[in-house]
């Protein structure tokens, strides 16, 4: 099962909490349309890894305290209501090191305002996002294990001469 299909899925579930809105359809029916709040996560946390340098973290303690749904996958889901329902998104990151945290932050914010409006239709009135660390990934040799750096040359053997 793919993503649009899991995401097609979580769509269905008339259970969760999410935005209705009324559509007619071309053949005169009305009805309406619900997006639960997890589907709108679910497409946040996809939009979030797709900026290079940037994992999902856990919220801090005070996070969690606030009103509202608890964060998953390091995005937080709340919803206006109104006549058009609005959308904010939180999202907690860890940025890799070496990457200037603002510039990181607006890539993060772009992506997941565009990825949210385009698969919903809904308006995102803003996208917080809260660097909660930063990661340090070691390179990686051929065989698996990170590269160790030489201290002066003291076991690094390349080779003996017969």
């Amino acid at each position: 099962m793919d993503s649009n299909e899991q995401l097609d899925a979580a769509a269905g579930d008339d259970h969760q909490e999410g935005i209705e809105s009324s559509v007619v359809s071309e053949t005169g029916l009305e009805g309406k349309i619900r997006i639960s709040e997890d589907v709108i996560a679910q497409l946040a946390v996809k939009a979030l890894l797709s900026v290079d340098g940037v994992q999902p973290a856990n919220p801090g303690l005070m996070a969690n305290l606030r009103m509202g749904r608890k964060a998953a996958n390091g995005v937080r889901i709340t919803i206006a209501d109104g006549e058009t329902p609005e959308i904010q998104v939180d999202t907690y990151i860890s940025v890799k090191y070496s990457l200037r945290i603002p510039d990181v932050c607006w890539d993060v914010q772009e992506a997941v305002k565009d990825q949210v409006e385009r698969y919903t239709g809904y308006s995102v009135k803003a996208v917080n996002v809260y660097v909660q660390g930063i990661t340090f990934i070691e390179k990686k040799s051929q065989s698996g294990q990170p590269d160790e750096q030489d201290s002066g040359g003291n076991s690094t053997a390349y080779g003996e001469e017969m």
